[in-house]
């Protein structure tokens, strides 16, 4: 889709940084949240929806309402998408949408994760999802906040 700006796996989703730093950053006028998960949580949605600036629309998806929704060109739209993993990612390109870059940030640590990068962890079918998407052609970077420095999946992995 041409009107995606910027696409992001963090798995806090809407919080301070994405807010105050990544959406001025990219320009966005929208945030696209993909989870099935908080797509059917009312509550966590209207406590996100309060914390967007006014100007900013949310909106939030799963993973088949996203595919509909990322397949539409609305030039008026700058979608700033956010997803908890890569394989969400992987899913919906499987599916057909077109992203072009995957930047990664917030990835905490689980039991079922190791560090990757920096505070960033991932488990090894999120790593497999990450070079998945990058043999099909995304630009695939750690990059924690926007005045940092991209670190290609290459030099990780």
């Amino acid at each position: 889709m041409k009107n995606i700006v910027y696409s992001r796996v963090d798995d806090r989703l809407v919080h301070g940084q994405v807010m105050t730093a990544w959406v001025q950053t990219t320009g966005a006028n929208c945030v696209v949240i993909i989870d099935n998960q908080v797509a059917k949580d009312t509550f966590l949605q209207m406590v996100m929806k309060q914390s967007m600036p006014g100007k900013i629309k949310l909106e939030v998806l799963t993973i088949e309402q996203a595919v509909d929704y990322l397949s539409k060109d609305d030039p008026k739209l700058k979608l700033f998408v956010l997803v908890k993993t890569p394989n969400v990612v992987l899913e919906l390109v499987e599916k057909g949408v077109d992203f072009r870059s995957l930047g990664v940030g917030g990835m905490g640590a689980k039991p079922e994760r190791s560090p990757l990068y920096r505070n960033i962890s991932a488990s090894e079918d999120e790593k497999a999802a990450l070079v998945k998407l990058q043999e099909k052609g995304l630009d695939v970077f750690f990059q924690v906040t926007p005045d940092t420095n991209k670190v290609q999946l290459s030099s990780v992995l």
